[in-house]
């Protein structure tokens, strides 16, 4: 697996392969069509990474800036099935990126559907603090939890 600056075009080419738990978490969280979601992440975002796997996108993850704060992100990772194909890839790559999120965001933050175990574990290896409660979230209110993770000697 290798991990690179990303673009609306890597975006483009994970349409149609979402792994099922994104999907329906995308899905939950806006109501529209998660690819369509998909680019439009892509393109609010100010930072974007692709893994690829045998130069396939196999992941796109992306930080875009909160409307709430100029010093929160919003983190988000959309994959296919395949990001878990190589673990010790998996779990080493956000940790490289996340310092450099946090350059410009000193706190990252964003909801995780709570149906999606998968992602909840990873969110904790990778160092966020989940709330204890889940809140409905979404056009359908289906439960979700909030994540965080501050760096708060962050220089902007």
């Amino acid at each position: 697996m290798i991990v690179r600056k990303g673009g609306i075009e890597d975006a483009i080419a994970l349409q149609g392969r979402l792994r099922k738990q994104d999907y329906d978490e995308v899905w939950a969280a806006y109501g529209h069509n998660p690819d369509e979601v998909l680019v439009a992440c892509a393109q609010y975002s100010t930072m974007l990474w692709c893994a690829e796997i045998h130069d396939v996108v196999a992941a796109v993850i992306g930080v875009a800036p909160s409307i709430k704060s100029d010093y929160e992100g919003q983190p988000w990772m959309l994959g296919t099935d395949d990001i878990c194909s190589d673990t010790k890839a998996f779990l080493r790559w956000p940790l490289e990126l996340l310092p450099l999120m946090h350059r410009v965001y000193p706190v990252l933050r964003n909801m995780v559907d709570a149906r999606n175990k998968n992602s909840i574990q990873w969110l904790r290896r990778m160092g966020f603090t989940l709330a204890q409660d889940t809140v409905p979230y979404g056009p359908f209110g289906i439960p979700f939890y909030e994540f965080y993770k501050e760096d708060l000697v962050c220089v902007r």
